[in-house]
């Protein structure tokens, strides 16, 4: 007998916590602003105590900072903090990129083409939304298919840190050719089960990924004491 497939209903609070993931991958919130309660719940047309939830959970995750006199922050991290969670990234997403391209099938090959398709209709977009949501699905071929689901987990747990100002960077239309021209790189080497050529090829593209993040948070820091000058 063939096991029963149960799917868990989703909850108010986890269709919050997912909601307000996408705003953070998009680029809705900026480095540095302040989230109450009051305007989330607003916003996405809920009560207050799902928001409240939500929030307590990407605090505890380390997606947002409580403020002491209330509120919530989107962390703005400083340019070492980057450099350390691309260093954590740098010891757990090349082993995983070789793992792919030892165990991806053609489907696997097929999705990592699909989000880069996504990616190539929104490259000349000015706004990063649609090109920020094709790059998360891109990293999503990559890491989710992998056999080894604990580092998959993991991986997915460092990146979300970032991707609240991954989004600045993504407003580059240059940059975003470049991230594309990369990524069909990786897809092939993967395609062709070349292991060592994938697995250095994503070590190149994380380090292209650090310097345009270290820029972004650079020129966000250089504006904000531009503007307390005046």
């Amino acid at each position: 007998m063939s096991a029963l497939l149960i799917r868990k209903p989703t909850t108010l609070r986890e269709q919050v916590i997912g909601a307000l993931l996408n705003e953070l991958r998009s680029g809705a919130f900026a480095p540095g602003e302040r989230l109450t309660e009051q305007s989330l719940a607003a916003r996405l047309d809920v009560s207050r105590t799902p928001v409240r939830e939500a929030l307590n959970h990407l605090t505890e995750q380390g997606l947002l900072q409580a403020r002491p006199r209330g509120g919530y922050v989107v962390p703005s991290p400083t340019v070492e903090e980057i450099r350390q969670i691309i260093a954590v990234r740098m010891l757990l997403e090349p082993p995983a990129v070789r793992m792919a391209a030892a165990e991806y099938d053609a489907s696997a090959i097929e999705a990592i083409s699909h989000a880069i398709e996504g990616e190539t209709t929104a490259a000349g977009d000015p706004a990063p939304t649609e090109f920020a949501r094709a790059n998360e699905d891109f990293r999503r071929a990559i890491f989710d298919g992998i056999s080894n689901r604990e580092l998959s987990n993991v991986i997915r747990q460092f990146a979300n840190h970032l991707n609240f100002i991954r989004s600045a960077t993504l407003r580059n239309i240059p940059l975003r050719q470049e991230i594309i021209d990369r990524q069909r790189r990786i897809r092939d080497a993967i395609a062709a089960q070349d292991c060592d050529l994938a697995e250095g090829l994503w070590k190149s593209y994380l380090r292209l990924t650090e310097e345009a993040l270290v820029a972004a948070m650079n020129a966000m820091t250089e504006s904000r004491e531009s503007d307390t000058r005046k």
